[in-house]
């Protein structure tokens, strides 16, 4: 499980939530409003709203208005959420199932504490295959 848990207003917008991304070098924020979690948005969301010219040295009004989008206007809403003693197994089944890249983790008292991420998932098999490999003989 990845923490701390990086979260965004819904009423940011994208070019905020591209910085956000690229400084806390995640690919998920969770979107809240009013201090509830209500989505999360993903560095592909971002950049396949954003024009491919804006920022640039061809950008045109068009371009720089993809910028100032507001994140609710891309979030996803059906949020998926997995319990904190979901297993490996169960986590990454329903990932593969839904088509998704991570999972806000809810804590005893329903609150995010953190997110699964496939890259989480992989990190966890990995370990497990090294963890199981007979020691080799010297």
């Amino acid at each position: 499980m990845s923490q701390p848990v990086h979260t965004i207003r819904s009423d940011e917008r994208l070019d905020a939530a591209r910085k956000a991304l690229e400084l806390f070098g995640v690919h998920h924020m969770l979107v809240e409003n009013s201090g509830r979690i209500v989505g999360i948005v993903s560095d592909r969301d971002v950049l396949r709203n954003l024009s491919p010219y804006a920022d640039g040295i061809s950008s045109q009004t068009r371009d720089e208005a993809t910028l100032r989008r507001p994140i609710y206007s891309i979030a996803t809403y059906d949020l998926v959420t997995v319990e904190l003693d979901t297993s490996l197994a169960e986590a990454t089944a329903l990932m593969l199932a839904r088509r998704i890249s991570c999972l806000p983790v809810r804590g005893q008292q329903g609150n995010v504490v953190g997110v699964v991420t496939k890259t989480d998932l992989l990190e966890a098999t990995v370990s497990c295959l090294v963890d199981e490999r007979p020691a080799q003989a010297a």
